[in-house]
């Protein structure tokens, strides 16, 4: 079979038709855009336009142009927008519902001038496209040269344009199935945060109302307290106020308004300090320190970047285990290693690659996600890196890397 310009059919209408409903049911411009660049290559025509009506603009908008040099012309043009009040053969077919064909479209006193002078229009073919049963665009096929189609390749363009819109409604279809599955995603996480989060606050809240309650009971009987019945109560607030900053600092990286405040500090004691608190009675917390570490940072930053991954240590220990800390300078590349090893399981070696993610936890007592997320982020703002080494088995070594002068350009 050849086209009306003499140029012989790669394929029959029908292979073309296959070729169609083949293309992947990505976003509707994208289907759209390669399955009018599929026709206008089989028609051996300079531009082929999916219209849709766009209510917001009250125009018709082309959703799907051949990526043809005619094509790249109407979209610099701004052409690929046709507004109801402006009028035109395109206009007047989605309007009426009925097909048009012209083969001099300069002759044509209602087409749009700027159809016909800058874009050199002479022949063309429209179609109303009709959706599930509603008109919603027109099919556009057009040509430079006048007198282009025949009827039976008219014919042909109706054919197609029933295709094309079975096309639109098979991609609209699917982009409202993803957005529907990624709203759904967002749901059961925004549910499963939630959850985790109440499930933080009361495991932080419940000790804290327990020892607040023995206060209580004691002040009204007239006896005396203790420092050890306020110690309790004070590493509960502690923890929920750990809690709240981690949250308060996830929000603040996500908007750029995270900073570090620079000063030195003495690591060797900042490490004893998060040693102390961290350790419970079932899984101790053993420190190889130098006698004095100076460093130039941020003490309450990398203080709670350190408690974080060494809490995280703790948990994941195995009952009667132990966690260690071992800090080292190498003051030839004026660095120190913080490195934190726990008697843990091992992470599995498919979730290594996503640890340092924002609600990235596993095992039956996870939590937000949140410690190692921002331990890593505290890490690269003092020039520095977070690291991680595990063996499924042989538990984890968590190391800090920081340069001893503190940032670039802020020593």
């Amino acid at each position: 079979m050849t086209s009306s310009s003499g140029a012989p059919r790669s394929a029959s209408p029908f292979a073309l038709l296959q070729e169609l409903f083949a293309l992947p049911a990505t976003d509707a411009r994208e289907c759209m855009t390669a399955a009018a660049s599929s026709v206008a290559r089989w028609l051996a025509c300079e531009k082929i336009d999916v219209f849709l009506f766009d209510e917001r603009r009250t125009s018709l908008v082309a959703i799907g142009t051949s990526q043809t040099p005619l094509g790249a012309l109407q979209k610099s043009l701004g052409l690929d927008a046709m507004p109801l009040a402006q009028g035109g053969r395109s206009v007047q077919v989605f309007r009426t519902g009925q097909p048009h064909a012209d083969g001099h479209v300069e002759r044509d006193t209602d087409e749009l001038r700027g159809i016909v002078r800058e874009l050199g229009v002479r022949s063309q073919v429209l179609q109303p496209l009709v959706v599930a049963g509603v008109r919603r665009g027109v099919f556009s096929v057009v040509s430079q040269q006048p007198e282009r189609f025949d009827a039976e390749e008219v014919e042909l363009v109706g054919l197609v344009a029933s295709w094309m819109s079975a096309l639109v409604h098979r991609a609209e279809l699917s982009e409202r199935l993803r957005v529907e599955e990624r709203e759904r995603a967002r749901r059961m996480a925004a549910d499963d945060i939630i959850s985790v989060l109440a499930h933080d606050v009361w495991n932080h809240l419940n000790p804290l109302s327990a020892r607040l309650q023995v206060l209580q009971l004691k002040l009204q009987r007239e006896e005396k307290i203790q420092p050890t019945d306020v110690d309790g109560a004070l590493l509960a607030a502690q923890r929920l106020a750990r809690l709240t900053q981690d949250l308060l600092d996830t929000a603040r990286l996500e908007h750029g308004l995270f900073e570090v405040e620079l000063m030195p500090v003495d690591l060797s004691g900042l490490v004893a300090e998060v040693a102390h608190l961290c350790e419970t009675a079932v899984t101790p917390v053993h420190v190889q320190i130098p006698p004095r570490i100076t460093a130039i940072c941020d003490g309450n930053r990398l203080r709670q970047a350190l408690e974080n991954v060494v809490l995280n240590a703790v948990r994941h220990s195995a009952p009667g285990g132990a966690v260690s800390i071992g800090v080292s300078s190498d003051l030839d590349a004026g660095t120190v290693s913080l490195r934190v090893t726990d008697s843990g399981p091992g992470i599995k070696p498919e979730l290594l690659p996503h640890l340092f993610e924002r609600f990235v936890a596993e095992g039956p007592a996870r939590g937000l996600g949140l410690g190692l997320y921002l331990a890593h982020r505290i890490a690269l703002a003092h020039g520095g890196a977070l690291q991680v080494q595990s063996k499924l088995g042989a538990g984890a070594e968590f190391s800090f890397v920081l340069p001893l002068a503190g940032p670039a350009g802020d020593a």
